[in-house]
């Protein structure tokens, strides 16, 4: 009996330590830097997911859209962070372009900071026209570019949608003119100006001006239609089957040198909300779906997206001028 009470109470002494040595993490308001401005797929998704780990925590998730220089201006925040958990970011594809196309960042991707899950992938996005314009398929679109100058816009060179559309001039064999642009929203403006003819947005901010007739939808760039929006036929099915794109993701990085056990805490959190139905939702409505991978699983995607996305700019010669 002595023994086994010798027993219960080593046992209880160990599962108590291991109790204590988990971290009482979150303490305090967490900090989400978006580096990009409000309205866009990557502050919907944050503010989305951001409440989501509140109502799980009970701590608050800070959002603070640090927008200016496609990103860099965020991802220097991050990388300069103290790495206690109480500063992290949630990035699109961006963060990544950056390092490949800018040569002096004061940050590095792999040094400066620690993936820590990719919350969802995207399926692909629209590409728009403004209605003036005469054409009401991708092929229409295709014939009047090779007789007629006619432009895009973009957030800033080396933005996912910059390179989405890149590749659409390099597949379908026309020359688009980019005009690059601070913002998402400056973009709609423009082409509700006509100041640009064409664009390639995700569908989290698309689908309103399309729904109210104010843009048109000519095609979706993933490799299935856009559940949200069925009627829209994919490019590829629109005379371009070789012009597949999907490669946009959301991800949350943490400053080098946080803990690991704060990492574990929260991509652990993370994937019980993209879990719950509100946030499948709000997902499915971006064209988006829940990945939430561990911390190693996203580092060696990012790791194969540097890749990736090299060649892409090695292909579409995309460079900053």
């Amino acid at each position: 009996m002595r023994h086994l009470l010798a027993v219960v109470v080593a046992v209880g002494g160990f599962v108590g330590a291991a109790m204590a040595a988990e971290p009482a993490y979150p303490l305090r308001p967490v900090r989400v830097v978006v580096p990009f401005g409000p309205g866009g797929s990557p502050d919907v998704l944050a503010r989305a997911l951001g409440a989501q780990l509140e109502t799980q925590l009970g701590k608050t998730f800070i959002i603070d859209n640090r927008a200016g220089a496609n990103g860099i201006i965020g991802a220097e925040i991050v990388a300069r962070a103290v790495p206690d958990g109480y500063t992290v970011m949630h990035t699109p594809p961006g963060f990544i372009i950056n390092t490949l196309l800018y040569k002096n960042l004061s940050y590095d991707v792999n040094r400066d900071y620690i993936p820590v899950t990719n919350v969802a992938s995207g399926s692909g996005y629209l590409l728009l026209v403004n209605p003036a314009l005469p054409v009401q398929s991708i092929m229409e679109l295709i014939a009047l570019a090779k007789v007629k100058p006619l432009s895009y816009g973009s957030p800033p060179a080396g933005n996912t949608l910059h390179l989405a559309t890149e590749v659409f001039n390099q597949r379908a064999g026309v020359r688009l003119q980019h005009v690059p642009y601070k913002g998402g929203s400056d973009t709609f403006a423009a082409l509700m100006g006509n100041e640009i003819q064409v664009l390639i947005v995700p569908p989290t901010a698309a689908v309103p001006y399309v729904k109210s007739g104010r843009l048109r939808a000519l095609g979706f760039t993933g490799s299935k239609r856009l559940a949200l929006m069925p009627e829209v036929p994919t490019i590829a099915e629109s005379g371009l089957p070789d012009y597949v794109v999907d490669f946009t993701w959301n991800g949350w990085f943490a400053t080098a040198k946080t803990p690991a056990a704060i990492i574990t805490r929260l991509q652990s959190e993370i994937s019980k909300a993209v879990q719950t139905p509100r946030m499948r939702e709000i997902l499915a409505a971006s064209g988006f779906a829940a990945v939430a991978n561990t911390p190693e699983e996203f580092r060696i995607f990012v790791q194969n997206e540097i890749r990736r996305y090299a060649q892409i700019l090695r292909q579409t010669n995309i460079k900053v001028e």
